[in-house]
C-alpha cells in the first residue's frame, strides 16, 4: 500500500542528489575561478592548513582517536608539501601527483572504515552520542571528514594546474602563456562535449 509513497521518495531523492551535485560543481568551478586569479594566496592557505592538519593529527591520539589512523594523517599531509614546490602547476602522470592522490583515497577508506566500525561505536559510548555540542554521530563525522580528510585535497584539486596546460602557444603573432585548473579544464570539456552533441538551435526573428 506504500507503493505510491515508496516510487516518489525514491525519485525525489534520486532528483535532489542530482542537484546538489550540480550546485556542488557550479562551487568548485567558481572556487578554481578565485584560484586561478589569487594562486599566492591559496598557496599560502594551503600550506599553513596542510602544516597546522598535520600537527593536529598527532593531538587528536589524546581524544581517543586510532593512533594508526592518526599518523597516517600527518603522513599524508606531509606528502602533499611537495606540491606546493611548483604550485600551481603540476605534472598530472607524475610521482608526486598520483602519489598524493593514492594518500588521499587510502586515507578517506581509512577513516570512513573507523567511523562504520565497532571501535567507533564503543567511542561514542564512553565519549557520549552528542558531544560536547549536542551533534548527532553523524554530524560529527561529516565535519571532520571534512576539516581532517577532505579540505585540503579538495583546495590543492581546484587549484593545481596541468603543465601542459601552461605551455606557451602562439596568437597573432605574440607569444601568450595559457592556464587553466585541472578541474576546470575537466569541466570545460564536458561542456564542449555537450555542445558537440546537442548543438544550440539558433532562432530567427523576423
Amino acid at each position: 500500500m506504500t507503493i505510491i509513497f515508496n516510487a516518489i521518495t525514491f525519485i525525489g531523492g534520486w532528483v535532489a542528489v542530482g542537484i546538489l551535485a550540480l550546485s556542488v560543481s557550479a562551487g568548485l568551478y567558481l572556487a578554481c575561478e578565485l584560484a586561478e586569479e589569487y594562486s599566492f594566496i591559496v598557496k599560502r592557505y594551503l600550506k599553513i592548513s596542510t602544516i597546522t592538519l598535520a600537527v593536529t593529527f598527532l593531538f587528536l591520539t589524546i581524544d581517543g582517536l586510532p593512533i594508526t589512523n592518526c599518523f597516517f594523517g600527518t603522513f599524508c599531509y606531509v606528502c602533499y608539501l611537495p606540491l606546493l614546490s611548483t604550485f600551481p602547476f603540476v605534472q598530472p602522470l607524475g610521482l608526486q601527483t598520483i602519489g598524493a592522490a593514492v594518500l588521499s583515497i587510502a586515507h578517506h577508506v581509512l577513516w570512513f572504515n573507523y567511523f562504520t566500525s565497532e571501535m567507533f561505536r564503543l567511542y561514542l559510548t564512553h565519549h557520549g552520542t552528542s558531544g560536547i555540542f549536542g551533534m548527532s554521530p553523524a554530524m560529527r563525522v561529516m565535519g571532520f571528514l571534512f576539516v581532517f580528510v577532505w579540505l585540503v585535497p579538495l583546495g590543492f584539486f581546484i587549484s593545481l594546474t596541468s603543465v601542459e596546460e601552461s605551455l606557451p602557444f602562439a596568437s597573432g603573432g605574440q607569444q601568450q602563456r595559457k592556464k587553466k585548473g585541472l578541474f576546470k579544464g575537466f569541466v570545460d570539456s564536458l561542456l564542449e562535449r555537450k555542445d558537440e552533441m546537442f548543438p544550440a538551435r539558433v532562432k530567427r526573428y523576423q
